[in-house]
């Protein structure tokens, strides 16, 4: 007797068909499958947990209504993703242009948690610098690690725009964060103020002055 094929068993365009049909149920399996995914982008866009959040759930949503006119002519993964996007980047520009500040985590923890922790906050400040265009192609190619036609196909540009913002957009980062990795150690080494006194005191107590004639 046949087994019968659980519906995360499936294939998309198998689960889509069943959900078109009436099986909202199994559109659960979609949104799992494909959660982490749409969130990476989100988040990398939005750059706000909060946000990406709403993105993800608004984007589901519009997937779900639009689902009867998915025609397969590009993967539902990158359908998916290409909504997700469409929506995080509206979200992105309805906000106030404002300075964002990003701080390292202040709690403690282990010394690899809180070195990922500060490399992670400096790696999304310089993101948060470059243009919003040039980032969204970013996002996707290192981050989602979608291929170059996959990235087009998502945010409606050609291969060579998509080609030509990726390298100006690691370009940027490379400079950026030269920059600021010179800054930090520029205050790594610095010595002056409190630090300087201390040691100044230190030295001067061991220190035999002469008499002065």
């Amino acid at each position: 007797m046949t087994r019968p094929v659980a519906v995360a068993e499936l294939e998309d365009h198998e689960i889509i068909a069943r959900v078109v049909a009436g099986d909202h149920a199994g559109f659960e399996v979609l949104v799992r499958r494909y959660n982490q995914r749409l969130f990476r982008a989100a988040r990398g866009i939005t750059r706000s947990d909060a946000d990406a959040e709403d993105v993800l759930q608004q984007a589901w949503l519009s997937v779900f209504r639009n689902l009867s006119q998915f025609r397969g002519d590009s993967t539902f993964a990158t359908w998916a993703t290409r909504i997700a996007v469409r929506e995080a980047i509206a979200v992105t520009r309805k906000r106030p242009i404002v300075a964002e500040v990003v701080d390292a985590a202040s709690d403690v923890a282990p010394d690899a948690d809180l070195a990922r922790a500060r490399v992670g906050a400096l790696l999304e400040s310089c993101l948060a610098a470059i243009p919003q265009g040039n980032r969204e192609v970013m996002v996707l190619r290192d981050v989602l690690e979608l291929d170059t036609a996959e990235t087009a196909a998502c945010l409606g540009l050609s291969e060579e725009a998509v080609r030509v913002r990726l390298h100006r957009a690691r370009a940027a980062i490379a400079a950026a964060l030269t920059e600021q990795l010179a800054d930090h150690a520029r205050e790594i080494y610095r010595f002056d103020g409190e630090r300087c006194d201390r040691i100044t005191v230190r030295v001067m107590r061991n220190v035999s002055v002469p008499a002065l004639l």
